[in-house]
């Protein structure tokens, strides 16, 4: 599978109305689900929302969840308490949570959706005791990587930003672990086997369970968000 990539841009985007009960038209693009990786992710998505939109409040009752804002400012109620948000933050949502956010600014506010399967809630996410979860904002470009097992009880294991200068390379191997990245800024490219895909603003790629990629930055250098899940080892029955 050294060459089984899942590659996504954000052409395309679908319109999604009054999302979570919210207001005004935000927009929406899929960039890897459950059905082309092997772990219990629910989806990864990127959501734009206009200014004064807002994605309403809803109740997470079997998943959880970490979002990571691209660009724009906005305001995140979570369990009813609002923190305003920013480019570089990243908000863990646990099970039980309930959580909506609003755009404040002037521009879209753009950020991606990373929703997997809680504890107890799919066969390979097993029940755990969830009393030290926290629902939090953390400023991810001062810390640059984050343990999700600080926060969370389910698959999630890490995120990360990564920043590559020209022609420095970061090898993702997926052994016990799949990953899914998203381009924030620059140019490179993302090498699996005979497969090269090129690397820009919003080009996705998603690792599944017994793959790799080394990922090189172009000639202006690369920053790239990554998210990490654990699978288990018989998982789909991967090879």
């Amino acid at each position: 599978m050294a060459d089984r990539l899942t590659v996504t841009t954000l052409d395309e985007l679908s319109e999604v109305y009054e999302m979570h009960g919210g207001e005004k038209v935000a927009r929406w693009k899929c960039l890897a689900r459950r059905n082309n990786l092997f772990g219990a992710w629910e989806a990864v998505e990127c959501s734009f929302l206009p200014a004064g939109g807002a994605s309403g409040v809803h109740l997470h009752s079997r998943t959880e969840q970490f979002d990571y804002v691209v660009s724009g400012s906005g305001v995140m109620t979570i369990d009813g308490v609002d923190h305003p948000v920013t480019a570089g933050d990243l908000l863990t949502t646990c099970l039980g949570t309930r959580h909506g956010i609003r755009n404040v600014g002037d521009e879209d506010l753009i950020w991606l959706v990373i929703e997997v399967s809680g504890p107890g809630m799919a066969p390979e996410v097993p029940a755990q005791d969830t009393s030290g979860d926290r629902a939090e904002v953390i400023k991810l470009r001062e810390v640059r990587d984050v343990d999700a097992l600080d926060y969370l009880s389910g698959p999630l294991r890490r995120a990360r930003l990564i920043e590559l200068a020209p022609g420095q390379a970061e090898t993702l191997v997926a052994d016990e672990q799949e990953h899914v990245l998203f381009t924030l800024d620059g140019t490179g490219s993302a090498k699996s086997g005979s497969t090269t895909v090129p690397l820009r603003y919003g080009v996705s790629v998603g690792v599944p369970f017994r793959g790799s990629v080394t990922v090189e930055g172009g000639p202006d250098g690369l920053e790239f968000f990554v998210v990490s899940l654990v699978v288990p080892a018989d998982a789909g029955g991967a090879e």
